[in-house]
């Protein structure tokens, strides 16, 4: 047997022997699971954790509304699972019918008061919510009249804020024509924001295999009408498109997403005929590809019986089609047989790229086989693998056909009588390209030379900017480094004594780096020496924010900007951080504060909202500011550059000079990268408290 037939046939059962060991509960906590109608969540310790199942035994209430529940009629249900489903532990029920679902949650402390959601997938056939005894939402219309209800099969979200540490819900499901009954999927819950991102990446990956099926399957299409060297591209390309419209009324839904009006029974037609126009299309591909070994007879009659689905299917009731379909499972369980029976006899060595087809039909297989393995032995609704499995089948087959078509071209292009020609043809292009290249070279390197020198220009006058690390300050020392990551940088900073025993710090660090970032450090310098002496550092930011969004708004400029006020006299220091990182204070025994930012970024919005924080600054403590190009380090295996390492290490040098400091910092910004290269302009200020004026450090030394 060819190698790729062994290894078809071990990796297929060891799949789906690792798909039925991912159903065991070992790694499933016993508390997060409901038990007699009661589920505890009161473990959860984080706010933003979710989403939470809610899955186990729910009480039950067979034939009974909301409202109108008699207790001691009460039984237990799994959720998931189908109400006519006996087991050792529940009975079973009649399919059609009605019932109502019961479970208590313990609400954990961190949820309560916060908004929460509560996700439904596959319930047959329509259901109503209740919270706490108020109607929270439903999908369709449950009726215990049968002839008043509306089916609906719909995942729906709802959303409420819990008041209390315990809340009740009531589900109202009534079956009306489904071949199962109850709630066939797992219900969630969790906070608002996370179930919507868990939504957000269920609806994508339904997104993703619709959008990937269609266009394959145009693409082979296109193939065949370009060519028509053979049908198999045309009958791949139509099974990907209908699997791909398959996708949109499985698993989210898609289609009832967008088109609420579409009927239940229009959305089941949907999904039962392209599954079964998907199954006679691939059939006819198989028989295209490997015409000697497949039965002409079986084709045949295979294509006669989905054609007898599909009338079927049209003309028939929405309860009868939930029946019938099992027996075209089954069918397909057939197809499935007798195509692993001709793969047996398929001899590889003469079928060029053939190991292809045979690796995505396992896929495919492997993906309806887990299908079929939830619906008919576990009873509960299917994540319809067997589409995402054609993705993978249509990316292998894609592979075959631009191999086929790659070797085709390349003989193609052998046989051209004009490919000399146009040899030579290049030849003389290629040597007067050569020449402009080197006379480009040199006009590049003239306007290399000429941007230097003007770069270094500009270097010179954003530097004198900036301020000096010569100033004397009464009362403090300072002491900084600006790195830009090119000759200019977008850093920006400005120490001054604004009043006598008042001095104000600026740190602004302007989006980018390079020439745009120098220049608007250059209209922030402007702008700043205006409202440099604005009686708050609130103040300061909000007309800064004011007047970019004003002057520059064409330019989208928004920078995070970070200004504190140092109170000699009162021994404190107070501050505003528009969006800017933690920056640290450290205490004169070497112990530190992060100073968080109290407010968002300048330049995004007209009404800024930030606020002010005070801190105590003694004689001998140091306020450590510092860019994010100092902690912005994309290597994840060492981690040394972080604002928590950096309080630590300026904690254990608070008897060092300020400019030990700084170069201790940059040493540890250097050995956190790496080999890797710098993103971003690093600038770092330390500011002591004296009690006396002294010379910084730089001129000391």
């Amino acid at each position: 047997m060819h190698i790729s037939k062994y290894l078809f046939f071990l990796l297929g059962p060891i799949g789906f022997l690792i798909f039925l060991l991912s159903l065991t509960p070992w790694h499933k906590e016993e508390n997060l699971r409901a038990y007699h109608g009661v589920i505890d969540l009161r473990g959860v310790q984080d706010a933003s954790s979710g989403p939470v199942d809610l899955s186990g035994e729910w009480e039950f209430f067979w034939s009974q509304e909301p409202g109108q529940i008699l207790e001691s009629f009460r039984g237990t249900m799994t959720v998931p699972g189908s109400w006519n489903r006996e087991t050792e532990l529940h009975p079973s029920y009649d399919r059609l019918g009605y019932a109502t679902y019961r479970l208590k949650i313990l609400v954990p402390d961190v949820w309560v008061g916060k908004v929460l959601t509560m996700s439904l997938g596959t319930v047959w056939s329509s259901y109503r919510l209740y919270m706490d005894g108020e109607i929270l939402g439903e999908s369709g219309i449950p009726s215990s009249n049968p002839e008043s209800g509306l089916a609906r099969v719909q995942p729906r979200s709802f959303s409420f804020i819990p008041s209390s540490n315990q809340v009740v819900i009531e589900i109202f499901v009534a079956n009306t024509y489904a071949r199962e009954g109850g709630i066939s999927s797992p219900v969630k819950l969790g906070p608002s924001e996370v179930m919507l991102s868990t939504r957000i990446r269920a609806m994508f990956i339904d997104i993703f295999a619709f959008s990937s099926l269609v266009i394959m399957g145009l693409y082979h299409i296109s193939l065949y009408l370009y060519l028509r060297s053979s049908k198999a591209p045309l009958y791949f390309g139509i099974m990907s498109m209908a699997i791909g419209v398959r996708a949109l009324v499985t698993n989210t839904r898609l289609l009832m997403e967008f088109f609420p009006s579409v009927p239940q029974s229009g959305v089941q037609t949907i999904e039962q005929i392209s599954m079964m126009i998907a199954v006679a299309l691939y059939i006819l591909f198989f028989l295209e590809t490997f015409t000697a070994y497949v039965s002409e007879i079986f084709v045949k009659a295979s294509l006669g019986i989905v054609a007898v689905f599909i009338a079927i299917t049209l003309f028939s009731s929405l309860e009868f089609n939930s029946n019938k379909i099992m027996y075209f499972h089954m069918f397909i369980a057939v197809t499935i047989a007798y195509v692993l029976f001709v793969i047996l006899r398929i001899d590889f060595d003469q079928e060029s790229n053939s190991s292809y087809v045979l690796y995505g039909s396992g896929l495919l297989f492997l993906g309806v086989a887990i299908d079929l393995f939830y619906t008919y032995v576990l009873k509960v609704s299917s994540h319809q693998l067997s589409h995402i499995a054609l993705v993978f089948f249509v990316f292998l087959q894609s592979l075959v056909i631009a191999s086929d078509r790659s070797s085709k071209y390349k003989e193609a292009k052998l046989l051209t009588e004009d490919l000399q020609t146009m040899n030579l043809e290049l030849f003389e292009m290629k040597e007067k390209l050569v020449q402009k290249v080197e006379d480009r070279t040199r006009t590049l390197n003239d306007t290399l030379q000429q941007i230097n020198r003007e770069l270094e220009i500009a270097q010179n006058v954003q530097r004198k900017i900036l301020t000096p690390p010569e100033r004397e300050i009464k009362g403090i020392r300072f002491d900084y480094v600006y790195k830009p990551l090119e000759k200019v940088g977008g850093d920006f900073l400005d120490i001054s004594e604004i009043k006598p025993g008042q001095v104000r710090v600026l740190l602004a660090d302007a989006v980018g780096h390079g020439v745009q970032a120098s220049l608007m450090t250059m209209a922030l310098k402007t702008e700043y020496e205006e409202l440099k002496k604005l009686e708050c550092p609130t103040f300061v930011l909000r007309e800064l924010n004011g007047r970019f969004l004003r002057k520059f708004d064409t330019l989208e400029s928004i920078f995070p900007c970070f200004v504190a006020d140092i109170y000699l006299d009162k021994k404190e220091v107070l501050y505003a951080s528009a969006g800017h990182p933690d920056q640290v204070l450290l205490s004169p025994d070497g112990k530190y504060e992060l100073l968080h930012k109290t407010g968002p970024i300048l330049g995004l919005f007209d009404d800024l909202e930030v606020e002010l924080a005070t801190y105590p600054f003694p004689l001998g403590s140091r306020l450590l500011l510092f860019s994010d190009g100092l902690i912005e380090n994309r290597r994840k295996e060492n981690r040394w550059s972080t604002v928590e390492t950096i309080a630590s290490k300026a904690g254990t040098l608070s008897g060092s000079s300020l400019q030990k400091l700084l170069e201790e910092l940059v040493v540890m910004e250097e050995r956190s990268r790496g080999d890797e290269q710098r993103y971003d302009d690093i600038t770092i200020i330390a500011i002591e408290s004296r009690d006396q004026p002294q010379l910084s450090d730089s001129n000391r030394l």
